[in-house]
């Protein structure tokens, strides 16, 4: 008896392994918008992976066959996974086809297709004007009209989550979790999006005033194309209103430790030296709990590495307003304070009178200020120069110079910090307002 109980586990496993390993067969169509290519990606913890594209052939035709590597869920688009816009998920386990068609409001399903599918399709209808609204950029809604729409819809998601029955008794189960988790999504993210007009606090309808973001800061945000983009929206809805919280404010608010790290990854990737990333690394990496998560950190370490203090800094040459041309070669000797800005920038403005002082208070010390702009007009950087008077080594790099390229600088002002024997001190340092600068040249100017 054992034994015939253990063939039919065998079998059963056997086939369950047989139809994970099925491939599947999507089939489409792109209308009414062109496409260069179209893109097959997997959710990794929460974000979009790359895993195949397809190039559609003069009549916009394209296709995919591939081995599902879990049951779940998967995105095709041909937007930027970045945004997802022009991005649709759909449900695949193995051995079923998928036949689309993609246009510029999104998908329309034809042919044969999975329940799962089919059960997506028709939610995807139904709440089509939320995803727009709450999803796009823009547009000319506003919470006047798309609040009433969120409070009529909102006592309809139960109903619509539990009425699916497609036979897939995991899919049956996460269904109503689907539904509601993506009207909360949509809902929540037209707060964030730019709009001619904002509701006050209250203004707000009973959907958000009653919102309760904890019902959805959970693991399960890991297995939805959208969990990384939803996961700040929902830590800021619990944020107090009318101050921009610290950081260790916003991850105590996230009750997950994985949700935790994948909250604080989001920032480090956007650290612009070795220095901010060592710090915020050290403090939070026990967060960092999947492998996937302690991959994102080593490759963020690794591109930040040539920001590390002390290795050499970057050798710029570029000319003076006399076509004189200064590197770094020339300041050796010197702590070097390069100041990347631009005329029309009004934020690098307004450190100018920070800039002339800070040249005062290290007046004959070894200490070199050296603006580079970023301008592209050159004559109206000389003019500015000259009329201004402006203090310190004045150099002009243009519109993408190496340096610029070396640091990553997408925004200025940016300041980098330079010691006496040409290394670099820091790549993104404190700007001439904030004291901490005047104290880390103080510094070094001593070693």
């Amino acid at each position: 008896m054992i034994k015939k109980i253990m063939l039919v586990l065998v079998a059963v496993a056997t086939a369950l392994l047989t139809y994970a390993q099925a491939p599947s067969n999507i089939t489409g169509v792109v209308e009414g918008t062109a496409a260069k290519k179209v893109g097959l990606y997997k959710v990794l913890n929460g974000r979009l992976v790359e895993i195949a594209t397809s190039t559609p052939d003069e009549k916009g035709r394209f296709g995919f066959r591939f081995v599902p590597e879990y049951e779940g869920f998967y995105s095709i688009g041909i937007g930027s996974p970045l945004s997802q816009q022009g991005f649709n998920r759909f449900y695949f386990r193995g051995n079923e086809d998928l036949n689309l068609t993609l246009n510029k409001d999104g998908y329309v399903l034809v042919g044969k297709n999975s329940k799962e599918n089919e059960a997506l399709y028709a939610w995807d209808q139904k709440s089509k004007s939320f995803k727009v609204k709450g999803t796009t950029p823009g547009g000319m809604s506003t919470y006047v009209d798309f609040f009433p729409e969120v409070e009529a819809m909102k006592g309809q998601i139960a109903g619509i989550g539990n009425s699916v029955k497609t036979g897939n008794a995991t899919f049956d189960k996460l269904f109503p979790t689907i539904v509601s988790t993506d009207f909360a999504y949509y809902a929540i993210s037209y707060l964030y999006m730019p709009r001619t007009a904002h509701p006050s606090k209250e203004e707000m309808s009973e959907y958000y005033t009653s919102f309760n973001a904890d019902q959805y800061l959970t693991e399960n945000l890991l297995n939805l194309p959208y969990g990384d983009r939803f996961l700040s929206s929902l830590v800021f809805r619990k944020m107090p209103s009318g101050k921009m919280p610290e950081l260790d404010e916003q991850i105590a608010a996230i009750p997950s430790d994985v949700l935790k790290g994948q909250y604080i990854l989001q920032r480090l990737e956007g650290a612009r030296s070795y220095n901010d990333f060592q710090e915020m690394n050290d403090q939070y990496k026990k967060y960092f709990l999947l492998p996937e998560q302690q991959q994102r950190a080593l490759a963020v370490e690794t591109k930040l590495v040539e920001t590390k203090t002390g290795v050499p800094a970057f050798q710029f040459k570029f000319p003076d307003v006399e076509g004189k041309v200064v590197g770094l070669n020339d300041l050796k000797g010197k702590v070097v304070l390069l100041d990347l800005w631009a005329t029309w920038c009004g934020p690098c403005r307004a450190e100018e009178p920070h800039w002339e002082k800070l040249n005062e208070e290290f007046k004959n010390q070894a200490v070199a200020f050296v603006g580079i702009s970023t301008d592209q007009d050159k004559p109206k950087w000389e003019e500015y120069v000259k009329t201004k008077h402006l203090k310190g080594i004045q150099l002009h790099a243009g519109v993408g110079n190496p340096l610029s390229t070396a640091y990553a600088v997408n925004s200025i002002p940016r300041y980098i910090l330079i010691d006496k024997n040409g290394n670099l001190i820091s790549a993104d340092s404190p700007r001439p307002s904030d004291p901490k600068l005047k104290t880390l040249i103080e510094e070094w100017l001593k070693k």
